[in-house]
């Protein structure tokens, strides 16, 4: 038989069977129950996948194991099933793998009174490889993305992992996926609709959705906090000019009340607080109907440069079996400029505050039985178990939601607002594979831009999934 560790690395086991999730219920206790030594849950740069099926192991009593399979070689242990083996010592040491996904969208929308708005396309939403390794408690991942036709680099960081006050804690420095949210901090492949909901989309920091910085986390058995200070993305053009970071401090922080085998309640809370460099003015563009309409959108601005904003939400979430349901709700508080330190284009409410508001209503059931991919480490959506997997002479796993979004900012100068319906069917194959269809009805007014007053529309969005 082989040894068990704490990190969960089966030595000399070829096929996944009963004896085996014996084994791993053994391994549940060491994780949860153990010694603090034993405990350590070192940081696996995969957690969307990885962690979400180890919580599911201990929430449900199920496991939502890709790797179905291992093989041993001189030493090394290849674990198999997400479409490329993750390569590690017999100890759990040391590990390396390659990573990536492949989003690929069509959308067809129509129904606009501007004509120029009613557009079919189709676009790559992320087209992303990468690598991820650990070094006993150092773990690292570096990937970039191509789907934009030129090459933009997403995660490059390294955490090293350890314990705080008797909890896992992760220590992180380099460029990060930033926790702003429920939807918010959910990675592109796992959302449930093809788009974040406006919660999301509209309370976005100058600094976007990456920063470079540093980042804390710390996790309870049905908790974890999240802090980082960052600045810019290390894309953004103040590379190529002497111009100082945007510095953007945030906090989100959940925690789940009650769980069992049939019910989970899951209470969130974030924040941001931003300190904007001198720009020439400031404007935000959302999109309404999906990214492959980025026009549909709602507008702010242009107005005098953004000096700082302070933003924050609200997040609940619950689940029943096979049904689910979020709401979520934000605002964000914005500052413009009195003066600027370079020329400004637009000087239009200048020292003037506003706010813009945003809420969404979720609600979604498995129609196969499947539990939510709802993942507890982190308070987001994971992979999604499927019970009978099309690669497997299955049907796969069919989940129907439906989604309603509201943003205002009719406090703001060149307010606008925006209220979208949409419903969504998904069908995974497999846990790293799947198919979404959205239809989506928007209405937007807006203040300023090129589409000014009221205009609704209607598109039909379809995507391709696929991550490993």
């Amino acid at each position: 038989m082989g040894q068990i560790e704490s990190r969960k690395v089966y030595v000399k086991k070829v096929t996944y069977n009963k004896k085996q999730n014996e084994d791993a219920s053994v391994v549940r206790r060491i994780n949860y129950s153990g010694t603090p030594e034993e405990s350590i849950r070192f940081h696996d740069p995969y957690a969307e996948r990885a962690e979400s099926n180890n919580y599911f192991e201990k929430l449900f009593g199920y496991s939502a194991r890709d790797n179905k399979s291992t093989t041993q070689v001189n030493g090394l242990i290849l674990k198999w099933g997400n479409g490329i083996p993750a390569i590690t010592t017999e100890n759990g040491d040391y590990s390396f793998r390659l990573r990536g996904r492949i989003l690929a969208d069509y959308g067809s929308s129509f129904g606009s009174r501007f004509h120029n708005l009613n557009v079919s396309r189709t676009m790559m939403r992320a087209a992303r490889i990468g690598a991820e390794g650990r070094i006993k408690q150092l773990s690292w991942v570096i990937e970039s993305d191509f789907s934009s036709n030129s090459l933009v680099l997403m995660s490059a960081y390294a955490t090293w992992t350890t314990k705080t006050f008797g909890h896992v804690a992760e220590y992180t420095l380099g460029h990060k996926f930033s926790e702003r949210g429920f939807d918010g901090s959910t990675g592109s492949y796992n959302t449930v609709f093809l788009d974040r909901d406006l919660v999301a989309t509209t309370l976005v920091p100058v600094m976007g959705w990456y920063g470079l910085g540093g980042a804390y986390k710390i996790y309870g058995n049905n908790w974890h906090v999240a802090t980082q200070i960052a600045g810019d993305q290390v894309n953004n053009v103040n590379m190529k000019n002497n111009i100082r970071d945007d510095i953007t401090y945030l906090a989100r922080a959940h925690y789940i009340p009650f769980r069992n085998n049939t019910y989970l309640l899951h209470l969130g809370i974030w924040g941001y607080y931003e300190d904007v460099k001198p720009a020439q003015n400031f404007t935000q563009d959302i999109e309404a109907l999906s990214r492959t309409n980025n026009n549909f959108n709602l507008q702010f601005g242009p107005t005098a440069p953004l000096a700082h904003s302070f933003a924050g939400g609200l997040e609940l979430f619950g689940m029943r079996k096979s049904m689910w349901a979020l709401v979520e709700f934000g605002a964000r508080r914005m500052t413009l400029r009195r003066t600027s330190g370079i020329a400004s284009s637009s000087t239009d409410f200048a020292g003037m505050t506003g706010t813009v508001r945003a809420f969404s209503a979720q609600y979604g059931v498995f129609l196969t039985g499947e539990k939510p991919n709802y993942m507890p480490r982190n308070g987001v959506w994971g992979l999604p178990h499927v019970l009978h997997p099309v690669i497997d002479g299955g049907m796969g796993a069919w989940e129907l939601a439906f989604r309603w979004d509201w943003a205002n900012s009719s406090h703001v100068f060149s307010g606008a607002d925006a209220w979208t319906l949409t419903a969504g069917l998904n069908w995974y194959l497999m846990s790293t594979a799947h198919l979404m269809f959205n239809y989506t009805h928007a209405h937007v007014y807006n203040a300023t831009g090129d589409y000014i007053g009221s205009n609704s529309g209607d598109t039909f969005g379809a995507r391709v999934a696929v991550i490993f």
